[in-house]
């Protein structure tokens, strides 16, 4: 009797757990299809919330834009007054005039105009020098004056920073500095410091640049050129005597003087060449050391002309 129950038993428990494994498949597949669904519900959200953030971002731009072209036009015009204002003033002070006007509150207004004036120039030399480089100008003592740093560098390397400080209560004045004596920093404020303030920093900027970039040719030349000797350099390194040693059957001293008459290049503006052989310097090949010696940095001049077998 058990033995009969024992088959049926086993096929009703069959066909149960078949129905329950189709049911499980079917909730499987059912879950997979929802999963797609929700990703690609996800993908159409982000979508649009993109889309969203693109547009946004497309009517902040157009409202900066035209709040900045509103306050570019009404600086402008407060510039140009400035500067109307700030031509009168220079031209009292020049004359010894009083600064007081009879429609004025008194000379303190007049000071501040002025003062203000000579802000927005420098601001704007600041802006522009930013960029281009050369010089830094900082406002300090709450705008009565402005520090303005020269940075140097020859080669892409940097080399030395100066730096001076304008006072700009009444007229521009040099208050310190640090600046090489051998530049003749008196002469450069006497010509453009009063008139031209950015063609004073321009032509003191070029010229502590080509001062360091001299410097800096003569370090080379004895750093890396150790069979010519530096026979005379001065302060302004605007005069450089070298002593080469020419090869041949017979070596000979040879005297390279380069002079730097303009002050504001690295490059000599000409060159002699002396020696006890008087045809040595007339020959083609000490002819070409000259012009290279004309058109490259000492330094390297030197190295092409050791390459070449003109000087040991």
């Amino acid at each position: 009797m058990n033995s009969q129950m024992e088959p049926a038993e086993q096929g009703v428990l069959g066909h149960l757990m078949a129905l329950e494994r189709g049911g499980m498949g079917q909730r499987d597949q059912h879950q997979s299809e929802r999963l797609e669904m929700l990703k690609l519900r996800a993908l159409s959200l982000r979508a649009k919330r993109d889309q969203l953030k693109q547009q946004t971002n497309a009517i902040k731009l157009m409202n900066n834009k035209n709040i900045d072209s509103q306050s570019e036009s009404t600086q402008m015009t407060a510039v140009a007054c400035a500067f109307g204002k700030h031509k009168i003033l220079k031209d009292k002070i020049s004359k010894d005039l009083p600064l007081q006007d009879d429609d004025d509150a008194g000379g303190f207004i007049e000071q501040q105009s002025l003062l203000t004036a000579w802000k927005l120039q420098l601001k704007d030399l600041q802006r522009a020098h930013h960029l281009i480089g050369g010089y830094d100008l900082v406002e300090c003592k709450e705008g009565k004056s402005v520090c303005v740093s020269f940075h140097t560098a020859f080669e892409g390397v940097y080399l030395d920073t100066y730096n001076m400080e304008l006072d700009l209560t009444r007229n521009v004045q040099i208050s310190r500095h640090n600046i090489p004596p051998s530049l003749p920093l008196e002469s450069f404020a006497k010509q453009n410091l009063q008139k031209n303030l950015k063609a004073f920093l321009q032509t003191l900027s070029q010229n502590l640049n080509a001062l360091a970039g001299r410097r800096q040719q003569v370090s080379l030349v004895k750093e890396l050129v150790g069979s010519v000797e530096v026979m005379e350099s001065n302060q302004l390194c605007n005069i450089l005597v070298l002593m080469c040693t020419a090869q041949g059957e017979t070596p000979r001293a040879v005297l390279c003087t380069l002079e730097y008459r303009d002050l504001t290049q690295c490059l000599p503006t000409r060159v002699s060449i002396e020696s006890e052989d008087k045809s040595l310097s007339e020959s083609p090949q000490w002819k070409k050391n000259q012009s290279l010696l004309l058109d490259s940095p000492a330094h390297t001049a030197l190295m092409t002309m050791r390459r070449m077998g003109s000087i040991a």
